[in-house]
């Protein structure tokens, strides 16, 4: 059953057609994912269906949209600026959702506070107190604070600061209350904007099964592939100046829009073909003996509403970060390293050996000290301390999620050219590479938006020239198709790599090495972030690595060592020549398939297609062990 309706919608931005024929209904229980580059006006589409923006007359229609909804129908909204009462603690904000309760809960408080103090009337105070529970209880308060207590535990606010107020909260856990008031409220439409900001891991995943298990209908706008594939059963893209639903989530998008593209293309070029036809049929009789029906067709032509092309291709960011020289073969070394601030321990037993061509992410709960950890490293190349050791010839590039290194008062050229011996031709080149036009890079970064920031401090990034990549948050502000380019150019980046992130996307496609951290120390997992959980999740605790050794004495018994690895690197070279032949077959499968726009075939084939991809990175990620391991026993022969 349809709760609300959309029709024709649309709307420009500075003279510009930002979406145009924008139609789809909601659903009862359907979990929408709206996808679409920053700007393509996600957040736009969101506060029209709100109410907070009007839409406008199509020009060619002269008729605006058309909004309708199922009466009493219940919205609720992540606001990024939410209406707290400051003076409350979390835990009131919190259940203010059930105002009955409240005023019972704030009862029994008040009450526990007089019988403290008031000794003399205890029999009578205890007799309201039992009354205050009695009713408390017949409302089911407590059920209600335990479920309070789950979303609060579950978006990692942790009990020490229930009872704090909210006007003492960070930004992030302002962010992560309006989460969680929004979420207890229960709105038949949940309707949410980036989500899984200012959340850690632990938190996302929580907040997936919440909203997989939430029983009514949810429009949310995410970059997170992840978090879109575990939760939602239909993607919204926008692109091209329009609106196309898929159903499924987004593993399912990608297929059904290559096939999509297929029949479309195909239809598109056929148009194409015809329109050349009629108007060279115009140009050749439009004076001639056939100039009747020349005058015809190019009515005709004229009235004809043409098909707009779909392969759409935005414009990219160009990103390669290239190392000026390469680092020792000793990049980083962390050796017990404990930060504490107010008596409080962020971290301890901190031991982590990086090595030339390492890619490491960095998770764990918010406020663990990750961001701390990193810039603890970055502030000892000025300040050495014995804990942290620094290796040869390592030049460091840090990327700062809130980019404090950005002078907010400078124009993107002039950040360029006032932190680096480059001319402002150059400058204005690289900013348009960036997608910063002559105009554009002109703005002054304090104007920016937090996407806009991003790419001026991976411009910055690249001018470094760095062989140790330090990033804190890299993908965030960044559209899925930013984070495709970014990720892209990691794999093919030849230094090495410390990263935090809480994008699982990004860590399985670069992390070779997962490294939790938590109060009690940190464990270093081998592998992808798949691979992590797959070890977490069977509780599966790794060893300490082993300290590399160099050793000349001990040459000789890497031979026989060195010979096997050779030898698996040449079976393993083989395996993957061959599955990779097999791809080429089944992709041209896909190919003839999606001509015939067979839904169901694509799909099996799209499957085995992927069953080839874990097989090949699989036996990709052993060649690079076997590798690793191959120059790590010769250089220590050495």
């Amino acid at each position: 059953m349809s709760i609300l309706r959309v029709k024709d919608l649309y709307m420009e931005f500075l003279d510009e057609t930002l979406f145009k024929n924008v139609s789809f209904a909601v659903n009862s229980k359907d979990k929408i994912g709206i996808i679409g580059i920053n700007g393509a006006g996600k957040s736009t589409l969101i506060k029209i269906l709100l109410g907070l923006e009007k839409d406008e007359a199509n020009p060619e229609t002269k008729k605006r949209g058309m909004i309708s909804q199922s009466s009493n129908l219940k919205i609720g909204y992540l606001s990024q600026n939410p209406n707290f009462n400051p003076i409350n603690t979390i835990f009131e904000e919190l259940i203010d959702v059930f105002k009955e309760i409240k005023e019972e809960y704030q009862e029994i408080q008040r009450l526990n506070q007089i019988l403290a103090a008031d000794v003399e009337n205890f029999d009578k105070n205890m007799e309201k107190l039992g009354e205050a529970i009695s009713k408390y209880e017949n409302l089911q308060g407590y059920g209600f604070e335990y479920k309070i207590k789950q979303v609060l535990n579950g978006l990692g606010i942790e009990e020490e600061h229930w009872s704090t107020q909210v006007k003492y909260l960070s930004g992030g856990q302002l962010s992560r209350l309006a989460l969680g008031k929004i979420l207890l409220e229960e709105p038949d439409l949940l309707i949410l904007d980036e989500p899984t900001n200012h959340l850690d891991l632990n938190a996302i995943e929580w907040l997936e099964k919440y909203l997989k298990d939430y029983n009514k209908a949810i429009i949310l706008v995410s970059h997170d592939i992840y978090f879109l594939d575990n939760v939602v059963n239909r993607i919204f893209e926008i692109e091209h100046k329009q609106l196309n639903t898929y159903p499924g989530n987004y593993s399912d998008f990608v297929i059904q829009k290559e096939a999509y593209i297929s029949g479309a293309v195909k239809s598109y070029a056929k148009e194409q073909e015809k329109i050349q036809k009629m108007e060279e049929f115009i140009r050749r009789y439009k004076a001639g003996v056939k100039s009747k029906q020349a005058r015809g067709r190019e009515k005709i032509l004229g009235r004809m509403e043409k098909m707009e092309n779909p392969v759409f291709t935005p414009r990219k960011i160009k990103l390669k970060f290239q190392p000026r020289i390469q680092s020792g073969y000793n990049v980083l070394f962390l050796n017990s390293l404990s930060k504490s601030f107010d008596d409080r321990t962020l971290f301890q037993n901190i031991n982590l050996n990086l090595y030339r061509g390492d890619k490491v992410g960095i998770i764990g709960k918010n406020g663990v000290g990750k961001s701390t950890l990193l810039k603890m490293i970055i502030s000892s190349i000025k300040n050495p301390i014995d804990e942290i050791k620094i290796g040869e010839k390592v030049k460091i590039g840090y990327y700062d999620q809130g980019h404090q290194g950005l002078n907010e008062k400078n124009t993107i050229v002039e950040e360029l050219t006032y932190n680096y011996d480059i001319t402002i031709e150059r400058a204005r080149t690289l900013a348009g590479g960036f997608l910063f036009s002559d105009e554009d890079a002109d703005k002054v970064i304090g104007s920016l938006s937090g996407g806009e920031k991003a790419r001026v401090a991976l411009m910055k990034l690249i001018l470094e020239e760095p062989n140790f990549l330090i990033f804190d948050e890299p993908t965030n502000h960044l559209d899925i198709y930013s984070r495709e380019i970014i990720i892209e150019s990691l794999e093919n980046y030849e230094g090495t790599l410390l990263v935090v992130s809480h994008d699982r996307n990004f860590l399985d496609s670069i992390a070779k090495s997962i490294y939790e951290i938590n109060e009690d120390g940190a464990i270093l997992f081998d592998g992808d972030y798949n691979s992590y959980i797959q070890q977490r999740n069977n509780k599966v605790v790794p060893e300490n690595k082993v300290e590399k050794t160099s050793s000349y004495e001990e040459s000789k018994k890497f031979n026989s060592m060195i010979k096997s690895l050779e030898r698996k690197l040449i079976k393993t070279e083989e395996s993957i020549t061959q599955l990779e032949k097999e791809k080429m077959l089944e992709e041209e499968k896909l190919h003839n398939a999606g001509h015939e726009n067979d839904i169901e075939l694509l799909i099996s084939i799209q499957n085995k297609l992927d069953e080839i991809d874990i097989r090949i990175l699989s036996l990709m990620e052993e060649w690079e062990k076997i590798t690793e391991e191959l120059s790590d026993c010769e250089m220590e022969k050495e």
